[in-house]
């Protein structure tokens, strides 16, 4: 996967163009190729480096998509939205068992818990039947391993003291769920699989002036690093941007109709005590909506709130009022905790893209491939909505869209769904852990193979070292230093990479701002 020049792609023509390389866009890629399309899949930044490295890393088994909206009866009255709830509930239960035994080097199982309170939401048979149902409509190869703590049991929840109101708290129910180790190796090694398969690959890559042609577009890319362009042609174009749609059509055709909106989402990272160590917790906050406490390098990642945005995309924060409305949703739910903003080790926030909706501010969670032709926009194609855990079916979505557009042009070929060499190497079979076994071995394969420009690349989205306690930094020398080597930098251009990342992981994480000081100074 090293990285062409530009000038070698001058006046090449594709079949598909996939702008933007997240998931969804590394995951229909992969599905164009392997049927027989000519594919170049490109983005304006990293590979991962928006919404798939921000999400709260959870290989869900669906069990949100089961509580009835304002009560049991929504259900009972709307029969249509409950079938609609049980087919995403099966959709993510498939995935779950899909991902976690295909890719098992990228997810680790975990133990999630979660307090039923007599005055709470909902009831100890409710979740009862939601779990019962969820292994009716599941395969049969991966164990929810449900079970409900009452009564004396509670004891076993080894943080049960912890719990507010202990008097009101009925029970707890525990099941295995998944986590992502690392959202980016999964985008990493989608796209590495495709171009193996004679996909064209680039990062750092600019879409603009596309012009529309009769049978397709002229589009000229340009590369961000060295501000250089050349043209290439395409039947069509998928806008898999994701918050960045709107404004990629734009580019098209200015007065277009918003087809997405962006929920900003933060969190907060955390030390919890030693009873919480790699549990897994889910409570309904006081805005009644799903809260998650997720163990991470002997931390805690808890989030998310859910806002609409409408700011700057690529300088997404936590601000102070989201990371004190989060602080206090955790000592609300453990009084005992009393965590302050200096225990706060750092923070991040991203930005949900979901499906425009003109009578909801928080639009849908529907996934929607729209075709533009509608729009006046022929021969493009935008995907809105799209969780990280069905990246596969909705890739096979838009692929049955394109289908229906485009004929394939060259032969077709299998695509793999495990794991990369390189991840298997960074993991080497640490199931139970989200460590990655660095070595300058791995490192070289990474710079060579894998498009890396920046130290960012390798410390965020190739190795995940810059998401541990001190966000990467006693790794930045070492880094730094193989990265020069095999990328020709002198010591001054090295030391201005390790002052970038510096300041990167100071803009987007909000280090070292919680020690007295406002995130807004």
């Amino acid at each position: 996967m090293k990285r062409c020049e530009l000038s070698e792609l001058s006046d090449t023509e594709y079949d598909v163009i996939v702008v933007g390389a997240g998931i969804n866009g590394a995951g229909v890629e992969q599905q164009l190729v392997a049927a027989g399309y000519r594919v170049l899949i490109i983005d304006k930044g990293d590979f991962a480096g928006g919404a798939t490295s921000k999400s709260s890393r959870i290989l869900h088994c669906g069990l949100r998509y089961l509580a009835p909206g304002k009560s049991i009866w929504d259900f009972v009255f709307h029969p249509s939205k409950f079938f609609l709830a049980c087919q995403n509930a099966r959709k993510a239960m498939i995935a779950r068992s899909d991902i976690s035994l295909s890719m098992k080097e990228l997810v680790r199982p975990f133990r999630f818990f979660f307090p039923i309170y007599k005055d709470g939401p909902y009831l100890s048979w409710q979740i009862d039947s939601a779990f019962k149902l969820l292994n009716l409509l599941g395969p049969h190869d991966n164990s929810l391993e449900y079970q409900r703590f009452s009564g004396k049991n509670l004891q076993k929840v080894p943080f049960k003291k912890w719990f507010r109101d202990s008097k009101q708290l009925q029970s707890v129910s525990v099941f295995k769920d998944y986590q992502f180790i690392s959202a980016e190796r999964l985008v990493i090694d989608t796209i590495r699989d495709a171009e193996k398969m004679g996909a064209t690959v680039r990062n750092y890559t600019l879409m603009h002036q596309p012009k529309q042609l009769d049978n397709g577009w002229k589009v000229t890319l340009k590369d961000v690093l060295t501000a250089k362009e050349v043209n290439v042609k395409t039947k069509l174009i998928l806008n898999v941007t994701g918050p960045w749609g709107n404004c990629v059509n734009q580019t098209m055709k200015p007065s277009i109709p918003d087809k997405v909106i962006g929920l900003k989402g933060a969190h907060i990272v955390v030390k919890l005590p030693e009873e919480f160590s790699e549990c897994g917790i889910m409570i309904i906050n006081r805005a009644n909506e799903p809260m998650y406490f997720l163990p991470w390098h002997e931390m805690h990642y808890i989030g998310l709130n859910r806002t609409p945005y409408d700011g700057e995309l690529d300088e997404v924060m936590a601000s102070k009022d989201e990371t004190e409305w989060l602080l206090g949703e955790v000592n609300y739910a453990f009084p005992q905790l009393n965590l302050k903003r200096t225990d706060i080790l750092y923070s991040y926030a991203g930005i949900q893209p979901v499906t425009f909706d003109e009578s909801d501010p928080q639009g849908t969670r529907e996934v929607v491939v729209h075709d533009l032709e509608l729009d006046g926009i022929p021969n493009v194609l935008i995907l809105t909505g799209g969780p990280i855990w069905n990246y596969r079916h909705i890739a096979k979505k838009i692929l049955k869209e394109v289908s229906k557009r485009c004929v394939p042009t060259v032969a077709k070929q299998h695509p793999s769904s495990g794991s990369s060499e390189v991840t298997k190497l960074l993991r080497n079979s640490r199931s139970a852990s989200v460590e990655m076994n660095i070595s300058d071995e791995i490192l070289k394969k990474i710079i060579i193979e894998e498009q890396p420009v920046y130290l960012a690349d390798i410390l965020l989205r190739r190795t995940g070292i810059g998401w541990d306690i001190d966000q990467g930094k006693s790794a930045v020398p070492e880094v730094a230093t193989v990265m020069a080597e095999l990328c020709g930098w002198d010591e001054k251009r090295k030391e201005k990479e390790m002052q970038l990342f510096h300041q990167h992981i100071k803009e987007i994480y909000q280090v070292q701002k919680y020690r007295g000081d406002s995130v807004c100074d």
